[in-house]
């Protein structure tokens, strides 16, 4: 699935049986719930797989990707057998409406990019351009959902011990610990499953054997990677853009309030003295007149350096304002990305009936 954090809350979602939805989790997290390979006996492994690989052979040979399909397996660098698993899920690109109906809706902590129902891909067709790059990401960590659920157990088990060992080398990532422990949470068993897509749409360098291991699904790995950093890029950007704004409009605002208060200070002494003066001149305290008008002129430069230190708190007022308008303008880009990608949102409420009257009792 993918995952993105939202504020607002969603309606509760019942996944219907043997699907999973996809969210995004404060940094981009791509996750799926599979649906759980119940074993077989171990005489009819083999069989089961080939018997998997016609089923997903007459599922591809059935198919006929739509265009946007297309393009999100050709602009996340998918090779002829990530392109078999993926078609073999039959991919569609869901419109809200529809996209809720398959994969659920959003909720307080997630918002659903994306959902694998063990059988077929479902891709929300964010509608903001600039996002558009999301849409490959999941695409491309749905298909190896698809491809791990088709593992057998030896070679599952030997992926998950390279996933464990590239994790380990990644225990310095925060970030990506918080969503594992996450996914311990939400999504109990699929430890392994959820390395096995982050890793192989996300991260760029990795071990010389998973390298190997995902070299059989993708042409170019790098183009699914730099899709994932460009997505990411045009929140970061903005992220960037807001934290360096408050801290200008934080400065500002206290430059402001200490030239206010130094400037109310300095006026209240400006009237004292000029009271002062005043008496001082009616009581002829002043001994000539060469000191009064001195006096005068030192009190009205006074006067004027205060009525331009005004001016100037007046025009910082101004330029903090305009700080301050560029910040809510960002924060309202940054709201519109972030309800691009909650489908939630995308459909029209339906309307509430108004209640029917109680009928009037008869005479």
């Amino acid at each position: 699935m993918t995952l993105f954090e939202f504020d607002s809350p969603g309606d509760e979602f019942e996944p219907p049986p043997r699907s999973r939805a996809s969210a995004l989790l404060r940094r981009i997290a791509l996750i799926v719930v599979v649906t759980v390979i119940v074993g077989v006996p171990v005489g009819a492994v083999a069989w089961s797989f080939v018997h998997q690989r016609v089923e997903d052979q007459v599922e591809v040979w059935q198919y006929r990707p739509s265009p946007a399909i297309t393009a999100m397996a050709d602009e996340s660098g998918m090779g002829d057998e990530g392109r078999f698993y993926f078609y073999a899920s039959a991919p569609t690109v869901e419109s809200a409406a529809d996209f809720l109906s398959v994969c659920g809706s959003s909720t307080d902590d997630f918002v659903l990019l994306g959902c694998y129902t063990g059988s077929s891909i479902h891709v929300f067709d964010v509608p903001d351009a600039r996002l558009s790059g999301i849409r490959g990401v999941t695409a491309a960590h749905e298909m190896l959902h698809a491809v791990y659920a088709r593992l057998s157990d030896s070679d599952r088990s030997d992926l998950d011990r390279l996933l464990e060992q590239q994790y380990d080398a990644h225990k310095g990532d925060p970030e990506l610990a918080a969503r594992m422990l996450s996914y311990a949470e939400t999504e109990p068993g699929q430890r392994d499953n959820e390395l096995h897509s982050i890793f192989g749409t996300e991260v760029a360098a990795l071990s010389p054997e998973l390298e190997t291991h995902y070299a059989k699904y993708f042409t170019d790995r790098t183009k699914v990677v730099a899709l994932n950093a460009s997505f990411e890029a045009v929140f970061s950007q903005i992220h960037e853009q807001e934290s360096a704004l408050a801290a200008q409009v934080t400065a500002a605002g206290d430059a402001i309030d200490r030239n206010s208060s130094q400037y109310s200070a300095d006026s209240d002494t400006l009237s004292a003295d000029v009271a002062e003066f005043n008496i001082r001149a009616a009581a002829g305290d002043i001994s000539s007149r060469a000191e009064f008008d001195r006096q005068r002129e030192a009190l009205e430069a006074r006067q004027t350096d205060l009525a331009n230190r005004y001016a100037g708190i007046q025009s910082d007022i101004a330029a903090y304002d305009a700080l301050r308008d560029q910040l809510q303008a960002l924060n309202a880009q940054a709201e519109e990305l972030g309800r691009s990608l909650d489908s939630t949102l995308q459909v029209p409420a339906t309307p509430t009936q108004p209640p029917t009257p109680a009928p009037v009792a008869g005479g």
